[in-house]
Protein backbone atom coordinates (compact mmCIF):
# COMPACT_ATOMS: atom_id res chain seq x y z
CA UNK A 1 0.00 0.00 0.00
CA UNK A 2 2.77 2.82 0.83
CA UNK A 3 4.87 1.25 -2.42
CA UNK A 4 1.74 2.08 -4.54
CA UNK A 5 0.87 5.48 -2.50
CA UNK A 6 5.07 6.40 -3.03
CA UNK A 7 4.78 5.35 -6.72
CA UNK A 8 1.40 7.23 -7.08
CA UNK A 9 3.09 10.22 -5.75
CA UNK A 10 6.65 10.13 -7.93
CA UNK A 11 4.05 10.42 -11.10
CA UNK A 12 2.31 13.14 -9.86
CA UNK A 13 5.70 15.30 -9.28
CA UNK A 14 7.45 13.81 -13.06
CA UNK A 15 4.20 14.77 -15.01
CA UNK A 16 4.04 18.42 -13.32
CA UNK A 17 7.53 18.48 -13.89
CA UNK A 18 6.76 17.65 -17.65
CA UNK A 19 3.70 20.53 -17.69
CA UNK A 20 5.99 22.95 -16.60
CA UNK A 21 8.63 22.58 -18.80
CA UNK A 22 6.38 22.52 -21.69
CA UNK A 23 4.89 25.59 -20.81
CA UNK A 24 8.37 27.26 -20.62
CA UNK A 25 9.94 25.49 -24.21
CA UNK A 26 6.40 26.32 -25.31
CA UNK A 27 7.12 30.18 -24.75
CA UNK A 28 10.20 30.01 -25.97
CA UNK A 29 9.39 28.75 -29.38
CA UNK A 30 6.56 31.13 -30.02
CA UNK A 31 9.22 33.91 -29.51
CA UNK A 32 11.58 32.07 -32.19
CA UNK A 33 8.84 31.97 -34.75
CA UNK A 34 9.30 34.68 -37.62
CA UNK A 35 6.79 35.99 -39.86
CA UNK A 36 6.79 39.31 -41.60
CA UNK A 37 3.45 40.58 -39.98
CA UNK A 38 2.48 41.16 -36.65
CA UNK A 39 -0.01 40.03 -34.38
CA UNK A 40 0.44 36.40 -35.19
CA UNK A 41 1.63 34.89 -32.06
CA UNK A 42 -1.89 36.01 -30.54
CA UNK A 43 -3.49 33.64 -32.87
CA UNK A 44 -1.03 31.14 -32.61
CA UNK A 45 -1.19 30.94 -28.59
CA UNK A 46 -5.19 31.25 -28.93
CA UNK A 47 -5.10 28.05 -31.11
CA UNK A 48 -2.90 26.55 -28.57
CA UNK A 49 -4.69 27.16 -25.82
CA UNK A 50 -7.94 26.18 -28.14
CA UNK A 51 -6.37 22.91 -28.40
CA UNK A 52 -5.97 21.82 -25.02
CA UNK A 53 -9.01 20.71 -24.09
CA UNK A 54 -9.87 18.73 -27.19
CA UNK A 55 -6.55 17.10 -26.59
CA UNK A 56 -7.45 16.92 -23.05
CA UNK A 57 -10.94 15.55 -23.36
CA UNK A 58 -11.43 13.51 -26.28
CA UNK A 59 -9.21 10.23 -25.63
CA UNK A 60 -11.03 10.06 -22.61
CA UNK A 61 -14.23 10.23 -23.38
CA UNK A 62 -14.10 6.77 -23.75
CA UNK A 63 -12.31 6.13 -20.58
CA UNK A 64 -15.54 8.05 -19.00
CA UNK A 65 -18.32 6.18 -20.81
CA UNK A 66 -16.34 2.38 -20.13
CA UNK A 67 -14.45 2.54 -17.33
CA UNK A 68 -15.84 5.59 -15.03
CA UNK A 69 -19.34 4.84 -15.92
CA UNK A 70 -19.19 0.96 -16.08
CA UNK A 71 -21.42 1.31 -19.77
CA UNK A 72 -19.76 -0.71 -22.38
CA UNK A 73 -23.23 -1.10 -24.15
CA UNK A 74 -23.25 2.22 -25.15
CA UNK A 75 -19.60 3.40 -25.60
CA UNK A 76 -20.07 4.12 -29.33
CA UNK A 77 -22.53 6.74 -29.00
CA UNK A 78 -20.23 9.58 -27.46
CA UNK A 79 -17.30 8.32 -29.17
CA UNK A 80 -19.00 8.73 -32.27
CA UNK A 81 -20.65 11.93 -31.58
CA UNK A 82 -17.72 13.68 -32.25
CA UNK A 83 -17.27 12.63 -35.43
CA UNK A 84 -20.69 12.51 -36.10
CA UNK A 85 -21.34 16.52 -35.35
CA UNK A 86 -18.62 17.82 -37.74
CA UNK A 87 -20.16 16.52 -40.77
CA UNK A 88 -22.31 19.70 -40.25
CA UNK A 89 -20.58 22.05 -38.31
CA UNK A 90 -17.62 22.27 -41.14
CA UNK A 91 -19.93 23.45 -43.49
CA UNK A 92 -21.88 25.40 -40.91
CA UNK A 93 -19.11 26.90 -40.04
CA UNK A 94 -18.33 28.03 -44.09
CA UNK A 95 -21.72 29.73 -44.70
CA UNK A 96 -21.73 31.62 -41.08
CA UNK A 97 -18.50 33.09 -41.41
CA UNK A 98 -19.52 34.29 -45.20
CA UNK A 99 -22.22 35.09 -43.72
CA UNK A 100 -20.39 37.60 -41.20
CA UNK A 101 -17.35 38.35 -43.31
CA UNK A 102 -15.05 37.42 -40.65
CA UNK A 103 -13.24 34.07 -39.55
CA UNK A 104 -13.59 34.59 -35.07
CA UNK A 105 -16.78 34.85 -34.71
CA UNK A 106 -17.09 30.90 -35.42
CA UNK A 107 -14.47 30.26 -33.06
CA UNK A 108 -16.31 32.79 -30.68
CA UNK A 109 -19.69 30.48 -31.61
CA UNK A 110 -17.26 27.23 -30.55
CA UNK A 111 -15.68 27.90 -27.70
CA UNK A 112 -19.04 28.87 -26.20
CA UNK A 113 -20.76 26.10 -27.23
CA UNK A 114 -17.71 23.84 -25.59
CA UNK A 115 -18.61 25.49 -22.34
CA UNK A 116 -21.80 25.13 -22.37
CA UNK A 117 -21.35 21.62 -23.23
CA UNK A 118 -18.94 20.90 -21.05
CA UNK A 119 -20.54 22.12 -17.82
CA UNK A 120 -23.56 19.07 -17.76
CA UNK A 121 -20.87 16.81 -17.18
CA UNK A 122 -19.27 18.30 -14.82
CA UNK A 123 -22.48 18.69 -12.60
CA UNK A 124 -23.51 15.18 -13.12
CA UNK A 125 -21.06 12.61 -14.69
CA UNK A 126 -23.68 9.78 -16.89
CA UNK A 127 -24.08 8.72 -20.66
CA UNK A 128 -26.46 11.98 -21.65
CA UNK A 129 -23.90 14.12 -20.49
CA UNK A 130 -20.48 12.37 -22.32
CA UNK A 131 -22.40 12.21 -25.24
CA UNK A 132 -22.86 16.10 -24.83
CA UNK A 133 -19.48 16.94 -24.30
CA UNK A 134 -18.23 14.82 -27.29
CA UNK A 135 -20.72 17.05 -29.80
CA UNK A 136 -19.27 19.97 -27.84
CA UNK A 137 -15.85 18.90 -28.92
CA UNK A 138 -16.61 17.50 -31.99
CA UNK A 139 -17.49 21.50 -32.69
CA UNK A 140 -14.05 22.52 -31.40
CA UNK A 141 -12.21 20.08 -33.63
CA UNK A 142 -14.10 21.23 -36.87
CA UNK A 143 -12.59 24.55 -35.92
CA UNK A 144 -9.30 23.15 -37.52
CA UNK A 145 -10.27 24.40 -41.19
CA UNK A 146 -11.33 28.17 -39.89
CA UNK A 147 -8.09 28.73 -37.91
CA UNK A 148 -5.82 27.37 -41.40
CA UNK A 149 -7.67 29.59 -43.23
CA UNK A 150 -7.74 32.59 -40.88
CA UNK A 151 -4.26 32.08 -40.36
CA UNK A 152 -4.03 32.14 -44.12
CA UNK A 153 -5.81 34.52 -45.19
CA UNK A 154 -4.13 36.92 -42.71
CA UNK A 155 -0.41 35.63 -42.89
CA UNK A 156 -0.17 33.13 -45.35
CA UNK A 157 -1.64 34.15 -48.17
CA UNK A 158 -0.41 31.64 -51.48
CA UNK A 159 2.01 29.87 -48.68
CA UNK A 160 -0.28 27.34 -47.81
CA UNK A 161 2.26 24.65 -46.59
CA UNK A 162 3.22 27.51 -44.54
CA UNK A 163 0.46 27.13 -42.88
CA UNK A 164 0.25 23.44 -42.30
CA UNK A 165 3.64 23.65 -41.08
CA UNK A 166 2.92 26.37 -38.22
CA UNK A 167 -0.28 25.06 -37.53
CA UNK A 168 0.90 21.46 -36.79
CA UNK A 169 2.80 23.09 -33.68
CA UNK A 170 0.07 23.94 -31.35
CA UNK A 171 -1.64 20.83 -31.23
CA UNK A 172 1.63 18.85 -30.49
CA UNK A 173 2.41 21.28 -27.68
CA UNK A 174 -1.16 21.19 -26.44
CA UNK A 175 -0.79 17.33 -26.58
CA UNK A 176 2.20 17.90 -24.39
CA UNK A 177 0.62 19.99 -21.78
CA UNK A 178 -2.63 18.09 -21.22
CA UNK A 179 -0.62 14.56 -21.20
CA UNK A 180 0.78 15.35 -17.60
CA UNK A 181 -2.80 17.01 -16.57
CA UNK A 182 -4.44 13.20 -17.60
CA UNK A 183 -2.24 11.56 -15.75
CA UNK A 184 -2.58 13.22 -12.54
CA UNK A 185 -6.49 12.81 -12.89
CA UNK A 186 -5.81 9.34 -14.18
CA UNK A 187 -3.50 8.83 -11.29
CA UNK A 188 -6.12 10.53 -8.31
CA UNK A 189 -8.72 9.13 -10.09
CA UNK A 190 -8.03 5.73 -8.92
CA UNK A 191 -9.64 3.51 -6.14
CA UNK A 192 -9.74 0.45 -4.24
CA UNK A 193 -12.92 -0.77 -6.12
CA UNK A 194 -12.70 0.57 -9.12
CA UNK A 195 -9.62 2.06 -11.74
CA UNK A 196 -11.28 5.42 -12.61
CA UNK A 197 -13.96 7.40 -10.15
CA UNK A 198 -16.27 9.67 -12.24
CA UNK A 199 -16.17 11.98 -10.14
CA UNK A 200 -12.83 12.78 -9.95
CA UNK A 201 -12.07 12.08 -14.08
CA UNK A 202 -15.01 14.71 -14.57
CA UNK A 203 -12.35 17.40 -13.43
CA UNK A 204 -10.24 16.80 -16.61
CA UNK A 205 -13.66 18.96 -17.89
CA UNK A 206 -13.61 21.23 -15.46
CA UNK A 207 -9.85 22.11 -16.64
CA UNK A 208 -10.45 22.38 -20.06
CA UNK A 209 -13.29 24.82 -18.74
CA UNK A 210 -10.75 26.76 -17.62
CA UNK A 211 -8.73 26.56 -20.74
CA UNK A 212 -11.67 27.61 -22.88
CA UNK A 213 -12.42 30.69 -20.65
CA UNK A 214 -8.86 31.77 -20.66
CA UNK A 215 -9.30 31.44 -25.15
CA UNK A 216 -12.33 32.94 -24.86
CA UNK A 217 -10.34 36.13 -23.65
CA UNK A 218 -7.28 35.62 -25.76
CA UNK A 219 -9.91 36.06 -28.68
CA UNK A 220 -10.75 39.80 -28.03
CA UNK A 221 -7.00 40.53 -28.75
CA UNK A 222 -6.13 38.50 -32.01
CA UNK A 223 -6.74 41.28 -34.87
CA UNK A 224 -8.97 39.91 -38.23
CA UNK A 225 -8.56 42.60 -40.64
CA UNK A 226 -11.99 42.78 -42.86
CA UNK A 227 -10.22 43.59 -45.97
CA UNK A 228 -8.40 40.21 -45.91
CA UNK A 229 -11.40 38.27 -45.69
CA UNK A 230 -11.07 35.92 -48.57
CA UNK A 231 -8.09 37.53 -49.79
CA UNK A 232 -5.71 34.67 -50.68
CA UNK A 233 -8.62 32.74 -52.85
CA UNK A 234 -6.89 34.45 -55.72
CA UNK A 235 -3.63 32.20 -55.15
CA UNK A 236 -5.78 29.09 -55.40
CA UNK A 237 -6.85 27.61 -58.69
CA UNK A 238 -11.38 27.00 -59.21
CA UNK A 239 -12.60 23.59 -59.40
CA UNK A 240 -14.49 23.99 -62.84
CA UNK A 241 -14.39 21.04 -65.07
CA UNK A 242 -16.47 18.05 -64.03
CA UNK A 243 -12.84 16.29 -64.43
CA UNK A 244 -11.48 18.34 -61.80
CA UNK A 245 -14.85 18.01 -59.14
CA UNK A 246 -14.84 14.05 -59.99
CA UNK A 247 -10.71 14.22 -58.72
CA UNK A 248 -11.85 16.72 -55.58
CA UNK A 249 -14.68 14.20 -54.77
CA UNK A 250 -11.67 10.89 -54.61
CA UNK A 251 -9.39 12.74 -52.49
CA UNK A 252 -12.31 13.68 -50.14
CA UNK A 253 -13.25 9.53 -49.98
CA UNK A 254 -9.89 8.68 -49.38
CA UNK A 255 -9.37 11.23 -47.15
CA UNK A 256 -12.43 10.15 -45.40
CA UNK A 257 -10.67 5.98 -45.55
CA UNK A 258 -7.33 7.89 -43.94
CA UNK A 259 -9.68 9.50 -41.29
CA UNK A 260 -11.43 5.65 -40.86
CA UNK A 261 -7.99 4.61 -40.40
CA UNK A 262 -6.45 6.88 -38.24
CA UNK A 263 -9.60 6.62 -35.80
CA UNK A 264 -9.71 3.02 -35.32
CA UNK A 265 -6.38 3.26 -33.87
CA UNK A 266 -5.83 6.14 -31.68
CA UNK A 267 -7.82 8.56 -29.79
CA UNK A 268 -10.12 7.13 -27.40
CA UNK A 269 -9.76 3.60 -29.30
CA UNK A 270 -6.16 3.53 -28.39
CA UNK A 271 -6.12 5.00 -25.14
CA UNK A 272 -8.93 2.37 -23.96
CA UNK A 273 -6.47 -0.83 -25.66
CA UNK A 274 -3.57 0.78 -23.61
CA UNK A 275 -5.70 0.60 -20.67
CA UNK A 276 -6.89 -3.23 -21.42
CA UNK A 277 -2.71 -4.36 -21.86
CA UNK A 278 -2.81 -2.53 -18.30
CA UNK A 279 -5.22 -4.67 -16.92
CA UNK A 280 -7.90 -2.07 -17.22
CA UNK A 281 -5.90 -0.29 -14.09
CA UNK A 282 -5.17 3.26 -13.83
CA UNK A 283 -1.50 4.61 -15.34
CA UNK A 284 0.61 7.14 -15.34
CA UNK A 285 2.30 7.00 -18.54
CA UNK A 286 -1.24 6.47 -20.42
CA UNK A 287 -1.53 10.23 -20.86
CA UNK A 288 1.61 10.51 -23.01
CA UNK A 289 -0.01 7.76 -25.72
CA UNK A 290 -1.35 10.83 -27.85
CA UNK A 291 1.98 12.72 -27.17
CA UNK A 292 3.60 9.86 -28.87
CA UNK A 293 1.45 10.00 -31.73
CA UNK A 294 0.96 13.44 -32.16
CA UNK A 295 4.88 13.38 -32.00
CA UNK A 296 5.39 10.82 -34.53
CA UNK A 297 2.67 13.45 -36.73
CA UNK A 298 4.70 15.98 -36.43
CA UNK A 299 8.19 14.12 -37.93
CA UNK A 300 6.30 12.61 -40.65
CA UNK A 301 4.49 15.80 -41.96
CA UNK A 302 7.94 18.12 -41.56
CA UNK A 303 9.56 15.46 -43.23
CA UNK A 304 7.33 15.13 -45.91
CA UNK A 305 7.35 19.04 -46.84
CA UNK A 306 10.99 20.00 -46.27
CA UNK A 307 12.38 16.69 -47.70
CA UNK A 308 10.57 13.81 -49.36
CA UNK A 309 7.93 15.96 -51.47
CA UNK A 310 10.70 17.47 -53.16
CA UNK A 311 13.57 14.61 -53.37
CA UNK A 312 11.08 11.83 -54.25
CA UNK A 313 8.02 13.14 -54.82
CA UNK A 314 4.31 12.52 -53.60
CA UNK A 315 3.86 8.91 -55.24
CA UNK A 316 6.90 7.01 -53.19
CA UNK A 317 6.38 9.82 -50.27
CA UNK A 318 2.80 8.41 -49.67
CA UNK A 319 3.93 5.03 -50.45
CA UNK A 320 6.22 5.29 -47.21
CA UNK A 321 3.52 6.54 -44.98
CA UNK A 322 1.88 3.55 -45.96
CA UNK A 323 4.13 0.93 -45.45
CA UNK A 324 5.26 2.35 -42.44
CA UNK A 325 1.16 2.15 -41.32
CA UNK A 326 1.27 -1.81 -42.63
CA UNK A 327 4.49 -2.09 -40.26
CA UNK A 328 2.98 -0.47 -37.18
CA UNK A 329 -0.44 -2.55 -37.42
CA UNK A 330 1.51 -5.67 -38.23
CA UNK A 331 3.52 -5.01 -35.04
CA UNK A 332 0.36 -3.92 -32.91
CA UNK A 333 -1.05 -7.65 -33.88
CA UNK A 334 1.61 -9.11 -31.34
CA UNK A 335 1.80 -6.43 -28.71
CA UNK A 336 0.61 -7.25 -25.29
CA UNK A 337 2.77 -5.34 -23.72
CA UNK A 338 1.68 -1.83 -22.91
CA UNK A 339 5.12 -0.24 -22.59
CA UNK A 340 5.65 -1.44 -25.91
CA UNK A 341 2.66 -0.59 -27.59
CA UNK A 342 3.24 2.97 -25.94
CA UNK A 343 6.46 3.28 -27.99
CA UNK A 344 5.09 1.91 -31.24
CA UNK A 345 2.24 4.00 -30.96
CA UNK A 346 4.68 6.74 -32.81
CA UNK A 347 5.25 4.75 -35.97
CA UNK A 348 1.10 5.36 -36.53
CA UNK A 349 1.63 9.07 -36.00
CA UNK A 350 4.37 9.55 -38.28
CA UNK A 351 2.63 7.84 -41.19
CA UNK A 352 -0.80 9.39 -40.67
CA UNK A 353 1.63 12.77 -40.66
CA UNK A 354 2.62 12.13 -44.15
CA UNK A 355 -0.57 10.52 -45.74
CA UNK A 356 -2.72 13.25 -44.02
CA UNK A 357 -0.29 16.70 -45.29
CA UNK A 358 0.08 15.59 -48.90
CA UNK A 359 -3.50 15.14 -49.33
CA UNK A 360 -4.24 18.60 -47.26
CA UNK A 361 -1.86 20.68 -48.78
CA UNK A 362 -3.46 19.48 -52.13
CA UNK A 363 -7.38 21.08 -50.73
CA UNK A 364 -5.93 23.83 -49.02
CA UNK A 365 -4.85 25.02 -53.33
CA UNK A 366 -8.26 24.59 -54.40
CA UNK A 367 -11.14 26.90 -53.84
CA UNK A 368 -15.14 27.02 -55.34
CA UNK A 369 -16.50 29.42 -57.98
CA UNK A 370 -18.98 30.47 -54.43
CA UNK A 371 -17.04 31.30 -51.39
CA UNK A 372 -20.17 30.50 -49.71
CA UNK A 373 -18.81 26.67 -48.85
CA UNK A 374 -15.03 25.58 -49.12
CA UNK A 375 -13.08 23.01 -50.11
CA UNK A 376 -11.85 22.30 -47.03
CA UNK A 377 -15.16 22.18 -45.08
CA UNK A 378 -16.49 19.44 -47.79
CA UNK A 379 -13.08 17.94 -47.14
CA UNK A 380 -13.64 18.20 -43.38
CA UNK A 381 -16.79 17.38 -43.66
CA UNK A 382 -16.12 14.11 -45.81
CA UNK A 383 -13.55 13.49 -43.19
CA UNK A 384 -16.22 13.24 -40.18
CA UNK A 385 -18.21 10.58 -41.76
CA UNK A 386 -14.91 8.54 -41.72
CA UNK A 387 -14.77 9.51 -37.67
CA UNK A 388 -17.96 8.58 -36.91
CA UNK A 389 -17.63 5.08 -39.05
CA UNK A 390 -14.84 4.22 -37.62
CA UNK A 391 -15.20 4.81 -34.14
CA UNK A 392 -18.49 2.84 -34.41
CA UNK A 393 -17.26 0.38 -35.86
CA UNK A 394 -14.44 -0.53 -33.19
CA UNK A 395 -15.87 0.66 -30.23
CA UNK A 396 -18.96 -2.03 -31.25
CA UNK A 397 -17.16 -5.13 -31.99
CA UNK A 398 -14.71 -4.69 -28.97
CA UNK A 399 -17.20 -3.66 -26.33
CA UNK A 400 -20.78 -4.99 -27.96
CA UNK A 401 -19.64 -8.18 -29.73
CA UNK A 402 -16.76 -9.21 -27.71
CA UNK A 403 -18.68 -8.21 -24.14
CA UNK A 404 -17.04 -6.27 -20.62
CA UNK A 405 -16.22 -9.50 -19.19
CA UNK A 406 -14.27 -10.58 -22.31
CA UNK A 407 -10.32 -12.49 -21.20
CA UNK A 408 -7.73 -10.92 -22.68
CA UNK A 409 -7.21 -13.61 -25.03
CA UNK A 410 -10.78 -13.17 -26.38
CA UNK A 411 -10.02 -9.68 -26.85
CA UNK A 412 -6.52 -10.04 -28.77
CA UNK A 413 -8.30 -12.40 -31.33
CA UNK A 414 -10.96 -8.77 -32.02
CA UNK A 415 -8.41 -6.69 -32.27
CA UNK A 416 -6.01 -9.19 -34.53
CA UNK A 417 -9.25 -9.06 -36.82
CA UNK A 418 -10.24 -4.88 -36.51
CA UNK A 419 -6.44 -4.93 -37.60
CA UNK A 420 -6.41 -7.07 -40.18
CA UNK A 421 -9.60 -4.93 -41.60
CA UNK A 422 -7.41 -1.79 -41.02
CA UNK A 423 -4.76 -3.00 -43.13
CA UNK A 424 -6.92 -4.05 -45.73
CA UNK A 425 -8.62 -0.20 -45.82
CA UNK A 426 -4.70 1.13 -45.85
CA UNK A 427 -3.83 -1.04 -49.07
CA UNK A 428 -7.06 0.16 -50.32
CA UNK A 429 -6.31 3.81 -49.68
CA UNK A 430 -2.68 3.37 -51.98
CA UNK A 431 -4.60 2.03 -54.50
CA UNK A 432 -6.92 4.56 -54.64
CA UNK A 433 -4.33 7.54 -54.06
CA UNK A 434 -2.64 5.99 -57.58
CA UNK A 435 -6.00 5.68 -59.52
CA UNK A 436 -5.94 9.82 -58.08
CA UNK A 437 -2.36 10.48 -59.59
CA UNK A 438 -3.32 8.73 -63.19
CA UNK A 439 -6.09 10.94 -63.43
CA UNK A 440 -4.02 14.16 -62.36
CA UNK A 441 -1.55 13.51 -65.12
CA UNK A 442 -4.10 12.56 -67.58
CA UNK A 443 -5.89 15.78 -67.75
CA UNK A 444 -2.39 17.61 -67.50
CA UNK A 445 -1.37 16.00 -70.68
CA UNK A 446 -5.54 16.63 -72.14
CA UNK A 447 -5.01 20.59 -71.17
CA UNK A 448 -1.84 20.68 -72.66
CA UNK A 449 -2.50 19.33 -75.79
CA UNK A 450 -5.55 21.42 -76.15
CA UNK A 451 -3.80 24.25 -75.68
CA UNK A 452 -1.28 23.48 -78.48
CA UNK A 453 -4.15 23.27 -81.22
Amino acid sequence: MLNSVWTDNISIIVNLIVFLLTIIFSFILINKLKIEQKNYKVLFILYLFFWIPLMLLRSYTGTMESKALNDNLLLWLPLSAYGFIGIFARIFADWFCYLRKNRKSFIYLAIIIQIITYIPIIIYPCTTTNVIQSLGVGVGASCIGTYQMLFNEQYGKSRCFLTISILSIPPLLADFISSPIQSVVSVISKTQSEPYDKNILKYLWLIGLVFLLISLVLCFFVKEQPSNFLSDVKYKSKLKSHNEVFYFILICVLGSIIAFIKFANSGSIAQLHLQKLSDNTSQAYEGYLSVMFSFGQLVGGLITGLYLINKIGKVWSFSIGIIVWIIYHIISLFITNPYAYLGVHILNGFAYGIVYNLILGFILQKTFTTNKITPTGIYQSILSVGITASTWFTSYLKQNVLGPESSIEQYMKVSELINLIIIGFVIFSLFLFLYTVVLEKRDFKYLLWKKRR
